[in-house]
């Protein structure tokens, strides 16, 4: 083409070639985001015209699943495009995160995360907001830390955000652990008046009995001092590797992790150099805080209020992908990590938890749809057609390969890739998932199989494990746990494409065709296990609890700074 040719093609189509042809790409996470909170997903009483704005111009993902019903394990499915087990980014008992920044579990560093193929692939990277994948094994090694796992820069938070950051008084320990300062007090007087009664019928000596008060002390008093300090113990802000605040003030957190992000747009435009920024919300997670000017603003208290704050901060940098001149040439992917949480209630009752639709259960609850089943929306100009709907079986992993596809970087050939690369689904030339099995784990365990025929249009999903709920409820208290859960021994098959709220299982015991379909579900099963190698598990009981020599803090022994460049953010 010459250039005169060049010009009449700019001048008339508005077509404008890139210096860099490589796609830059804006991956935003929100926390805890129900299904059904989102305009675009058939919320008609939250206004979230970012989100649905993006819907709009690309894709909406009708059927996108989460890896897991919990946070941690869903995000590395979404950095490595593997089952979270692959990795051992799944508990082993009840905890299923990390509670505390001084715990010693975490995304490996054997893993590859997309920013690290984007890095191979002259990247620049950032992620702004909540990590949760874990800090430090040993003391300051920082192995886990996310500018380890491939980001350039940081700017958030390496746990995730708790009751106890907020301002009410309120604690994670409250529902987990009712009056759990009286029971500690009675652990210690049972265990002192035990010791003096053993002393004092001569059954062990002075030494003796000093030793197992001390045994009953230190362990009880340690837990007495984390469970009264979560705020300054786990809540600060890292740039980078430096702690600039502690403890966090969450009011205004959506307007600095925009602010953080802009400016990473604004340096990328000056270095002219492709960029991955993934953006990592602390909304709608609670504690919930927003700025005055949202305060009140939704009649669905402090939860619509923040859902409103979050769109406006996808709206701030979706802005300036616009104004820097990035729209056209960069992918822009929206989902949550795992769905609403049902149970969760403020210190008066409130409902500080999401809506999930049409779809049975919500957060923590294994392979209920309402746990997994996300908002899944992708704008990718010149790829995806503006309005397009999906309606196939996809999930957050498969960003993994596709992303890697798009900006030209090899997938490690040395393990297994979970995703499947969704352009061609995306782009209409495929019509059926690239899956044909998803299975779903809570924890150790496989709760479900979904399996996508290649042919015709169901989709079937086969329950080994359904959450222990309070009889008559979709709601465990105060949330559902992995080894708590009903095996089937008959496991309960749904046909979810007609029935999308697992209200009616099926009965395959006398019918010829359900139960072949059945067998075929299972075999499907057993060749994914026997796929599974064994790891370290991440989130066993040992790796979850706060080790002292592992916490961090600025300003030793205050523990306590505010960030000098958002001192007035409020």
């Amino acid at each position: 083409m010459t250039p005169p040719e060049l010009l009449i093609l700019i001048s008339v189509f508005g077509v404008a070639i890139p210096v860099n042809a490589k796609p830059n790409i804006v991956i935003f996470i929100a926390d805890d985001l129900g299904y059904g909170d989102v305009g675009c997903f058939g919320n008609t009483s939250l206004n979230t015209p970012n989100i649905d704005r993006l819907a709009r111009e690309g894709a909406k993902m009708t059927h996108h699943l989460a890896a897991a019903s919990m946070c941690s394990p869903s995000r590395t499915a979404l950095l490595t495009g593997r089952y979270p087990v692959r990795s051992g980014m799944v508990p082993s008992g009840h905890i299923r995160i990390n509670t505390f920044v001084a715990s010693r579990g975490g995304l490996p560093p054997s893993e590859v995360t997309i920013a690290e193929l984007a890095q191979s692939v002259g990247y620049k990277t950032a992620l702004i907001g909540k990590w949760h994948l874990g800090l430090s094994r040993t003391y300051g090694d920082n192995i886990y830390h996310p500018l380890n796992h491939g980001f350039d820069s940081f700017y958030g938070i390496p746990l995730t955000n708790l009751r106890d950051f907020g301002d009410d008084g309120d604690s994670i320990f409250r529902e987990y652990l009712p009056v759990w300062q009286w029971r500690c007090l009675v652990i210690i007087f049972i265990g002192c008046l035990s010791c003096f009664g053993l002393y004092k019928r001569d059954y062990i000596g002075m030494c003796s009995a000093l030793v197992l008060i001390m045994l009953t002390l230190i362990p009880v008093g340690t837990f007495l001092f984390v469970a009264t300090n979560m705020k300054v113990l786990n809540s600060m802000i890292y740039k980078d590797m430096e702690i600039v605040e502690q403890p966090i003030r969450l009011r205004g957190m959506t307007q600095r992790f925009a602010r953080e992000s802009i400016e990473f747009l604004d340096q990328r435009k000056r270095d002219n150099s492709p960029f991955l920024l993934v953006v990592s919300w602390t909304h709608v997670h609670t504690a919930l805080q927003v700025t005055k000017s949202f305060h009140g603003r939704t009649h669905h208290g402090r939860y619509g209020d923040a859902v409103e704050e979050l769109d406006s901060g996808v709206g701030e940098i979706t802005h300036a992908l616009e104004t820097l001149g990035f729209r056209d040439n960069t992918i822009v992917y929206f989902t949550s990590d795992n769905g609403g949480y049902l149970e969760e209630r403020g210190l008066k009752g409130e409902i500080n938890g999401g809506y999930n639709g049409i779809f049975k259960g919500g957060k923590g609850q294994g392979a209920v749809e309402g746990g997994i089943r996300m908002p899944g929306v992708i704008r990718w100009p010149g790829k995806v057609t503006p309005g397009t709907i999906v309606d196939e079986p996809t999930w957050m992993m498969d960003m993994y390969p596709t992303l890697a596809r798009a900006i030209g970087a090899e997938l490690p050939d040395d393990r297994q890739i979970d995703g499947q690369d969704i352009l061609p689904l995306l782009s209409q030339v495929q019509t059926v998932s690239p899956h044909t099995f998803m299975v779903h784990y809570c924890g150790i365990d496989i709760h479900a199989i979904r399996y996508r025929p290649r042919t015709g249009n169901k989709v079937w999903k086969l329950a080994l494990r359904s959450p222990n709920y309070v009889p008559a409820t979709n709601k465990c208290l105060p949330i559902c746990t992995c080894p708590e859960a009903v095996v089937h021994e008959s496991p309960l098959l749904y046909d979810l494409t007609s029935d999308p709220r697992e209200a009616e299982p099926l009965d395959y015991s006398n019918n010829f065709e359900l139960q072949k379909l059945v067998d075929v579900i299972m075999e499907g099963h057993e060749r994914h296990i026997r796929s599974v190698e064994p790891v370290e598990i991440q989130f066993s009981t040992r790796n979850l609890v706060w080790r002292p020599h592992l916490q961090v803090c600025c300003n030793f022994p205050n523990c306590h700074c505010t960030d000098p460049k958002y001192k007035d953010y409020e």
